[in-house]
């Protein structure tokens, strides 16, 4: 099995396990830790929207990022690109409404905004490209959507390495806002630069 082969797998493990933790956020209350009781009490139709639209974007993204999937069944993949785009646009547009409130001040609300706002662009983009015809671009910017889709991902590890690390979760939320989606639209944007320029 090659390096490129475990990457996948791993990413979509964890893809998969997030979508399902946030589907059952979803649909069992009981599992509401006390942030989420309170975000679902203070923006329930958006948090709904937001965690159900990003949680199957989410489980998607693997398998729209798998030459091999897509080469055998052309079809599928043209059906499920749909379905992650209408999820992300349901998904993104919660994520702006929800981030006009964010816990953590203007750091996180204005990281949050700016999250969603760039999701929604990437994902459009890619959109607009393949009914273009224009291959190359769509890949590039769906590869972009994606690395902010997985900050659903990266979020869930630096919470609870920062508070492991004895940071309170309100000094650190902030910064997370920002640290959970930058980074991975970085390592993507070299990745697409390099195989451009290669």
């Amino acid at each position: 099995m090659t390096a490129k082969s475990i990457a996948w797998y791993a990413m979509t493990l964890l893809a998969v396990a997030v979508s399902a933790y946030a589907l059952a956020i979803v649909a069992a209350p009981a599992l509401r830790n006390d942030f989420l009781v309170a975000l679902f009490a203070e923006s329930g139709l958006s948090a709904h929207a937001h965690l159900l639209g990003g949680a199957i974007a989410l489980a998607i993204g693997p398998f729209q990022l798998s030459s091999r999937i897509r080469s055998r069944n052309l079809p599928l993949h043209r059906l499920l690109g749909r379905i992650y785009v209408v999820a992300i646009m349901v998904g993104g547009v919660a994520g702006l409404s929800l981030a006009v409130s964010a816990t953590g001040g203007l750091p996180a609300q204005f990281g949050f905004g700016m999250m969603a706002v760039v999701w929604l662009g990437a994902t459009a983009m890619a959109f607009v490209s393949i009914r273009r015809r224009r291959i190359a671009e769509h890949q590039a910017w769906m590869l972009r959507s994606y690395a902010i889709t997985l900050a659903a991902v990266t979020l869930r590890f630096y919470l609870p390495i920062s508070i492991a690390s004895g940071y309170e979760f309100m000094a650190v939320y902030p910064a997370i806002a920002w640290l959970c989606w930058v980074p991975n639209l970085i390592v993507v944007e070299w990745f697409v630069l390099r195989r451009v320029a290669a």
